[in-house]
């Protein structure tokens, strides 16, 4: 910070407290003369001072006498304020986030068709940890196999943090994925942490070899496709994400039957 201006002080209350501090003590007119601070504003800016504790008034005699707080005091008041200020600030938007949400969900449709894409790892992990907080009400994961890319012990818990989120605001998390993928996942996540993610509901886990591809079924209207890289088919090339109701039921009717095949697990 470079002058007490950036601590909320206008440009002459600034003024006058430095020209406080060069004289000790002064009258408005001594500081006015001091700071070249107009005369007709300087006890506006006195008067600012004093309601902020900067400064100390004489009232025993006429003229009045002005001495400033100590520097630490003065900048301790204001950023103590500044803090006061911000919390106040924070607490009112906590306190509208939810109402505002509300509001721009009644002006939402979702009748029309939606895509967007993602393109390489971080992009595409991006794109899917954003739908998957912005699940209601279930989320489907199916994983047959893993990106070449993708740092398994570091995005795996991750994934999985996102979901016991999803889990502990009520929406249904279920899983499928190949015999593969269940055995890395063993690796990469704490045993402790998956035990309980299994624990919880709604969450189910099912292993299975009849599924193919990486997708991710959102409300049961939203479909995040992994597309793997054709030159390179081990490898991530992006996240495909559809809204369309119509193509998300033929998703959600070919999970139905894989999943209805699939082997529960209870425990890792």
């Amino acid at each position: 910070m470079e002058s007490l201006r950036d601590l909320g002080l206008s440009s002459y209350e600034d003024r006058a407290y430095r020209a406080l501090l060069a004289l000790g003590t002064g009258t408005a007119a001594a500081v006015a003369d001091e700071s070249g601070v107009p005369k007709g504003r300087i006890y506006d800016a006195l008067g600012g001072l004093e309601s902020r504790g900067l400064v100390r008034v004489q009232t025993d005699r006429e003229p009045k006498r002005y001495a400033p707080v100590e520097p630490e005091v003065a900048v301790d008041r204001l950023v103590e304020t500044k803090q006061r200020e911000l919390r106040q600030r924070i607490e009112t938007y906590e306190s509208g986030k939810s109402e505002l949400i509300d509001r721009l969900a009644d002006a939402e449709t979702t009748g029309e068709r939606f895509w967007t894409a993602a393109v390489g790892a971080d992009d595409s992990l991006e794109l899917l940890f954003e739908r998957i907080d912005a699940a209601e009400e279930s989320i489907v994961v199916v994983a047959t196999d893993v990106s070449a890319q993708f740092d398994v012990d570091r995005e795996g818990p991750e994934l999985l943090d996102r979901l016991l989120a999803a889990i502990r605001s009520g929406v249904d998390v279920s899983v499928l994925i190949s015999p593969n993928v269940f055995e890395d996942a063993r690796a990469a996540v704490d045993e402790d942490r998956a035990t309980l993610t299994i624990a919880q509901g709604p969450f189910e886990l099912r292993v299975t070899e009849d599924a193919y591809g990486n997708f991710y079924l959102i409300d049961g209207e939203e479909v995040c496709l992994e597309v793997a890289d054709p030159l390179a088919p081990d490898r991530l090339f992006g996240i495909l994400d559809l809204r369309d109701r119509g193509f998300a039921t033929r998703v959600g009717d070919g999970f139905e039957a894989a999943w209805a095949e699939g082997e529960v697990v209870d425990e890792v």
